[in-house]
């Protein structure tokens, strides 16, 4: 398994860049990403002080407008950098902050494009992007696959999706859905620079999905 979140996470720092993937949703509506790289004491007593301020008024904005498209935002993202600013595995407290930040996405997704605006789709991609992250993080590689198509129908000609589907899928350990990844991504983007890498792992991954030939009786 251990093998298999390597394997996932080779391609997020291949196509987001280290840890972009994870803490881009968070400048949106310019809240802040205070979970990023520093894990001294402070920076994390200080950070987790902010992100309870961030939840706690975007919480108190939904009791009143449930709907308000900020708050929701405001609340999933302040979920979401409180997962992120504890450390080691995923905790019991970590996995119970992320699912509410998904809980939040969901219902900011849900929204009608007149409520997000003109940038409707861009807004609602970068929060499917959020959510496929979360997924990735809290082990549930199926949900991001199926995230990661959902971003799909929104950005069709986004080709290298289909890299982030082939590595949850290996962290899945489908190896036929990893297999047809990849195989599409060269279909629809042949000349891709990551081509050639693209390439090398199908051939390691048909040669060891490939059953040996039977012994001669």
């Amino acid at each position: 398994m251990l093998l298999n979140r390597q394997r996932v996470k080779f391609w997020q720092r291949i196509i987001f860049g280290f840890m972009a993937v994870l803490m881009a949703g968070f400048l949106i509506f310019g809240y802040s990403g205070v979970a990023s790289g520093c894990r001294s004491s402070s920076v994390i007593n200080s950070g987790s002080s902010t992100i309870d301020k961030q939840v706690k008024t975007a919480v108190a904005t939904l009791a009143k407008t449930p709907n308000d498209p900020t708050a929701l935002l405001g609340a999933a993202q302040g979920y979401q950098a409180a997962g992120y600013v504890q450390n080691g595995l995923p905790s019991s407290t970590q996995t119970n902050d992320l699912t509410k930040a998904l809980s939040y996405y969901d219902r900011y997704i849900a929204l009608r494009d007149s409520a997000l605006g003109t940038a409707a789709v861009g807004l609602r991609y970068k929060a499917l992007e959020n959510e496929a992250a979360i997924y990735t993080e809290i082990v549930d590689y199926k949900s991001a696959v199926a995230t990661y198509r959902k971003m799909l129908k929104l950005q069709p000609h986004n080709t290298e999706l289909y890299l982030a589907i082939a590595s949850n899928d290996a962290g899945a350990s489908d190896t036929a859905g990893e297999i047809a990844a990849y195989q599409t991504f060269l279909k629809v983007d042949p000349h891709s620079q990551y081509a050639a890498k693209v390439k090398a792992a199908l051939i390691q991954l048909m040669a060891t999905a490939s059953p040996s030939p039977s012994a001669t009786p």
